[in-house]
């Protein structure tokens, strides 16, 4: 009902302070499993970069690629993290997430329901309406209850002491284990809503029920933030806030999406909403990540705020439309080209209307952030009818106004001697403060201004070649390539001051002296796929990429195969700048843009058009997503956090891997994999993994964004150890982690296993002994089980020497190691048959003896 009472009749831009340096980059996420319910009030992320989400079903755990649900017995509500590990309330109660085999599962402590917790030095605290509970190491160490009358509405953390809100808005303070009044002077204006540390200082950042916001550290009481926009926060039902850095702070509304204020100034460094990006304007809940993004909950998912980055938003102004094509810097004005014409960034002045319902000269409220658990409700009187007062707000903005006299596509647009020059479907334009006058009719391809001619030169869609040259009263056709028919689309000079025009088969190089045309050549080029071929010029040499191959100039009237460079898999020339991607990373060769980091391009695997802006030391991007952003070298990024390698699951089998510990595996009778991953939040899809296994190969696998997952359909026996290493877009190599293991063989081919067979033949070869003697009849018998007896014998040395000494080598060598030991084993052989052979002759003889006897 709250949305119903604020409408806008116009998009509101209600802060000029930040409004032309763009908005921050905004990474959505969202489980793909559509049966899991997006919403969740609690974030919390760990040491490894892991983060957790609350959940109606359980708990989702993030590393930035794949999402896990982690079941619980009901609803959750709150969640802490103390020493690695994750601790979970809800309606079921209180426990831990523990590791069993490769998942991890809820571990209940008690099942009293719990809505808030906290983590105070080596406890973390866990609140009911009745009880509070200090846990560590997975049990209560202690438990304090509420007095008869009194209810607890929540708990809050400030400089490691635990304070406990009641429902009648009193604080009391966790002391010697007991709970007393509060010695803190926190803000008692109205009810606390959120409560947020800086790690680093200790400072707090406190918000209230009435849109109030005190900042307050360890040496200071709290005193009320002073920023521009606070009447717009208290408007919009202030909901959550956080530390970003140790001078920012991010406030999440209810209905008007994240603010990101500066606290020395007071200014608003950047607004979030729906406008600019955000998929809601009401907010769930506000987490800062160790890289110093902020995370918010809202309907829809969540979504990365990454304020350091050295990417911003332009897109997202209003009044641009079309897919978006190009975009030029004039004399401090903004243009962009897009489907539909051409549009220039300007300031603008806003008008908002507000319907703001007044009850009791006070701002709509929200209940505070436990207030569902209440068993008191505070409702309305009928005498309280609730009173509406309209408000017109007028603010400075910027918004994207239509250039006139442009109708239809713009592809291109190029600055001549501080003049903005337009072209597209409907011809070529001068432009100049916002008003746009034609110089060349007809559909365009492409566009060049040739500094040795002084000329304008323009390939039409009709394939010819137009020049126009630049006179007091406007520009005037020269015609000096009108006998030029071909389909031209691209142009550029070199320094010899040729120029170059490339159509779709061949390449025509155009000598100039003094400024004019002293002789042409043309140069067949192979495009068997006819792509649009572009060309560049770097030192004194000459470049062209087509149908995915690059060729040079040899200087004998000719291009030639170049292989120094790796084929393009993408490529594209805009703004006067060649552009391709090597299948890893966009590059280039211009030595102007030698001092922008271009590995950040990485995070868009698509580009439509780049081109450089104040002095190359930024790039205008556009994305394939129809995204345009500013990329500057300027901005220090915190994003560049590292996270460790974390082993997600061993499929194949279901056992617990303890770092730096030798883990022991059945052969698997099925496909083995270890699944790693490395958190990352920016750029997940474009990290890369590599991994060698060390007694199966002495190489490394090349950097794939795949080979996060090592996988072996089968493994010999034996001893192993799995090395893994990540390389995020800007080529930082992440330390080798390593997992030592033994595959075991079958049970029927370990030594044990032989030594019982030769046990139990040794046993038949004994008995079969004694039969000998007793009968001659079962002597073939007894050499029978002999034999086995030996084979066994050997298979079992050969285990024990296997297991023992590890050699790599082929089935013959295996076959002669055998011979060898069997060899080594013949002399036994040999007593088993002397030994049988003199028990069979000694029982010959004592019988031979008794019938003589017996005869005499």
């Amino acid at each position: 009902m709250a949305r119903s009472l604020l409408t806008f009749s116009t998009f509101l831009l209600w802060c000029s302070s930040f409004a032309q340096t763009g908005n921050s980059f905004l990474t959505h996420f969202s489980p793909s499993d559509e049966r899991i319910d997006y919403h969740s009030n609690g974030m919390v992320q760990d040491g490894r970069g892991l983060i957790y989400f609350s959940n109606k079903k359980g708990v989702l755990e993030f590393d930035g690629k794949n999402w896990q649900l982690i079941a619980t017995p009901g609803a959750v509500y709150t969640l802490s993290i103390l020493q690695e590990e994750v601790y979970v309330g809800g309606v079921f109660g209180f426990g831990v997430l523990v590791q069993k085999g490769s998942q991890r599962v809820y571990q209940s402590i008690f099942s009293q329901p719990v809505f808030s917790s906290a983590v105070s030095k080596d406890h973390v605290y866990a609140c009911s309406e009745k009880s509070l509970f200090a846990v560590s190491a997975g049990k209560i160490d202690f438990e304090i209850t509420a007095e008869p009358s009194s209810l607890f509405a929540g708990l809050i953390e400030a400089f490691e002491t635990i304070f406990v809100k009641v429902e009648d808005q009193t604080l009391l303070q966790l002391k010697n284990n007991l709970l007393v009044k509060a010695e803190v002077a926190l803000p008692a204006t109205s009810e606390l809503i959120f409560c947020s540390t800086y790690s680093i200082t200790g400072n707090l950042i406190i918000g209230t029920e009435l849109g109030e916001v005190y900042l307050m550290s360890p040496k200071s009481p709290a005193a009320p933030l002073k920023f521009n926009d606070a009447g717009f926060v208290k408007q919009n039902v202030l909901v959550a806030g956080v530390w970003i850095n140790e001078h920012q702070v991010a406030l999440g509304t209810l209905l008007g999406g994240v603010i990101l204020v500066d606290t020395n100034t007071g200014v608003t460094i950047d607004h979030l909403d729906f406008s600019t990006g955000l998929p809601d304007n009401e907010v769930f809940a506000l987490m800062p990540d160790h890289s110093g993004g902020v995370w918010v909950a809202h309907e829809y998912g969540f979504t990365r705020i990454a304020p350091t980055l050295p990417f911003k938003s332009y897109n997202h102004f209003p009044g641009l439309n079309g897919n978006l094509l190009c975009v030029q810097s004039v004399n401090g004005q903004t243009y962009v080209g897009t489907t539909t014409g051409l549009y220039r960034l300007a300031k603008e002045l806003s008008v908002a209307t507000k319907s703001i319902e007044v009850i009791q000269n006070s701002q709509p409220r929200r209940k505070s952030l436990f207030g569902f658990l209440r068993k008191k409700e505070v409702t309305k009187t009928k005498s309280s009818k609730p009173t509406y007062e309209s408000k017109i707000i007028k603010h400075l903005g910027y918004a994207y106004k239509k250039v006139a006299g442009i109708e239809g596509k713009i592809i291109q647009l190029i600055e001549i001697k501080e003049k903005l020059i337009a072209s597209g479907l409907a011809g070529v334009f001068e432009v100049d403060e916002g008003k746009a006058r034609s110089i060349a009719g007809g559909p365009v391809r492409t566009i060049f201004f040739s500094t040795a001619l002084q000329q304008l030169l323009i390939g039409t869609s009709q394939n010819q070649v137009k020049t126009l040259a630049r006179s007091a009263s406007g520009w005037i056709e020269t015609n000096l390539l009108d006998t030029l028919a071909d389909q031209i689309n691209y142009a550029f000079e070199d320094n010899l001051d040729n120029v170059w025009l490339c159509g779709r088969t061949a390449v025509y190089r155009l000598e100039t002296i003094d400024g004019k045309i002293t002789d042409a050549s043309v140069f067949p080029i192979a495009n068997p796929s006819l792509d649009e071929m572009v060309g560049v010029a770097y030192g004194n040499e000459v470049y062209l990429a087509a149908s995915e191959k690059f060729k040079i100039f040899d200087h004998k009237n000719s291009f030639i195969r170049y292989d120094s460079l790796p084929g393009p898999h993408r490529y594209f020339a805009s703004a006067g700048y060649f552009w391709f991607n090597d299948g890893s990373k966009w590059r280039t060769v211009d030595k102007r843009l030698k001092s922008v980091n271009l590995e950040w391009l990485g995070l868009f695997p698509n580009l439509r058009f780049l081109a450089p802006a104040e002095n190359s030391q930024s790039l205008w991007v556009i994305t394939a997503n129809n995204e345009l952003y500013k990329f500057s070298n300027s901005v220090n990024s915190n994003d560049d956090v590292h996270y460790p390698l974390v082993l997600r699951q061993v499929k194949g089998q279901d056992i617990n891997i303890t770092k730096g510990k030798r883990v022991t595996l059945e052969q698997p009778e099925n496909e083995l994999s270890f699944d790693f991953i490395q958190p990352d939040y920016v750029s997940s899809y474009a990290m890369q993994y590599r991994y060698q296994v060390k007694g199966l190969s002495n190489t490394w696998t090349s950097w794939s964004n795949t080979n996060h997952i090592a996988s072996f359909p089968f493994l010999p026996p034996g001893n192993y150890q799995i090395a893994i290493q990540s390389r995020d877009l800007l080529g930082n190599e992440s330390k080798i982690e390593t997992i030592p293991f033994e595959v075991l063989p079958p049970y029927w081919k370990r030594w044990w296993f032989y030594a019982l067979e030769f046990l139990f033949f040794g046993i038949l070869v004994f008995l079969s002994v004694k039969l000998t003697v007793a009968n001659s009849k079962y002597r073939y018998l007894s050499e029978i089980l002999s034999l086995l007896t030996v084979i066994i014998f050997i298979q079992f040395i050969s285990t024990i020497i296997n297991s023992i000494i590890v050699v790599k080598s082929s089935p013959v060598v295996q076959f002669f190691i055998q011979v060898v030991i069997a060899l080594l084993v013949f002399p036994i052989e040999l007593y088993f048959r002397k030994f049988m052979q003199a028990a069979a002759l000694g029982k010959y003889q004592i019988r031979l003896w008794r019938n003589k006897s017996i005869t005499n």
